[in-house]
């Protein structure tokens, strides 16, 4: 790093000197046009004209072929932070490879299908990230995913057949963490996400990361509700409310440690591990539970009962991850940002 001194040169404009060897290697010639960009944590960038400072408004994406790929190459492009992107099949995209194009652009927030032709597709995200508020989409996140996991724990305790609001509010939570990963990608390649966004690069990490959390358990929601449709009758009443109470204090802890990283707080960081902690003990009573013949019932309600507490197990650890986050962000806030 070196140092230069603001100096004033006339008429109230002020100059900083360049090294001259920082500004050969970086292709910077006398007369040429430099581009000034300034940030809300007070930095200044500096680009020539000819700089490529719209790395991220289109892609060109080959696609083997195969519906699976046609997805895969729109996810992939979405999370990048791409805000075109042209899917190219030489021979042709076939009738199922384009529906699965539709499918998957639909799923994802402010994507839409802009062009088609017999070798093309080009999809592009039509929202604007200055109406975009990632701390509010964590918010809702949170408030989400811990209607979900009482309400899954509901689903396996009655072996109801199907849960669509389990599923469909899962599918919310997903296409909401996948927004904050898109933006939080965008970042690492444009400060100005960060300013359009007005959030800091620190504080988006940790809505990426807490947010990544959610997603996962959304899915665990999932996975507990199937446990409960597959099975032919409900589990016993005394393991069915465990699971209820167990689940109900995974949400408590996930909420708590969700509420850490938003608030900065450290007490709220103590608060959520202490949850998780309890939240494990209520699963290891389950999980004995699981064992005791007379209490589990028949062998499938046993398998199914062991099956929930791994997933709850898997969603104690998302809250205590998203807790270790909170610490790190409140520690930062207390020694660096302060």
């Amino acid at each position: 790093m070196e140092t230069r001194k603001l100096q004033e040169v006339g008429g109230g404009t002020f100059t900083v000197s360049i090294p001259r060897g920082w500004a050969t290697n970086h292709g910077f010639e006398v007369g040429m046009e430099l581009q000034l960009y300034t940030h809300r944590d007070g930095s200044i960038l500096v680009r020539s004209s000819e700089a490529d400072v719209d790395r991220l408004d289109d892609a060109t994406i080959d696609v083997d072929g195969g519906t699976d790929a046609a997805e895969r190459a729109v996810r992939t492009a979405y999370a990048v932070g791409f805000e075109t992107a042209t899917l190219r099949r030489p021979d042709g995209f076939d009738d199922a490879e384009r529906k699965a194009v539709r499918s998957t652009t639909r799923d994802l927030v402010g994507m839409n299908v802009l062009s088609e032709s017999d070798t093309e597709v080009t999809v592009g995200h039509l929202l604007d990230a200055s109406s975009v508020s990632v701390c509010q989409s964590v918010v809702q996140l949170q408030y989400v995913v811990g209607s979900l996991l009482r309400d899954a724990a509901e689903s396996f305790a009655e072996a109801a057949d199907t849960n669509a609001r389990v599923r469909d509010r899962a599918d919310e939570a997903r296409r909401s963490a996948e927004m904050v990963t898109r933006h939080f990608s965008r970042s690492l390649v444009s400060h100005a996400e960060l300013d359009a966004l007005g959030v800091s690069r620190p504080e988006l990490f940790a809505y990426h990361a807490t947010a990544r959390r959610l997603g996962t358990l959304a899915d665990l929601s999932v996975r507990i509700e199937r446990t409960g449709e597959r099975l032919s009758e409900p589990p016993a009443a005394e393991p069915a409310e465990a699971v209820r109470s167990a689940a109900d204090d995974v949400a408590c802890a996930v909420d708590d440690a969700v509420t850490a990283v938003l608030d900065d707080d450290p007490t709220e960081v103590r608060r959520a591990r202490g949850r998780c902690d309890d939240a494990e003990d209520a699963i290891e009573a389950v999980e004995r539970r699981a064992y005791d013949g007379a209490a589990s019932g028949t062998a499938p309600g046993t398998a199914a009962l062991s099956a929930v507490t791994c997933h709850l197990r898997r969603a104690v650890e998302c809250g205590r991850s998203v807790a270790d986050t909170a610490a790190r962000s409140a520690v930062r806030a207390e020694n660096v940002d302060g």
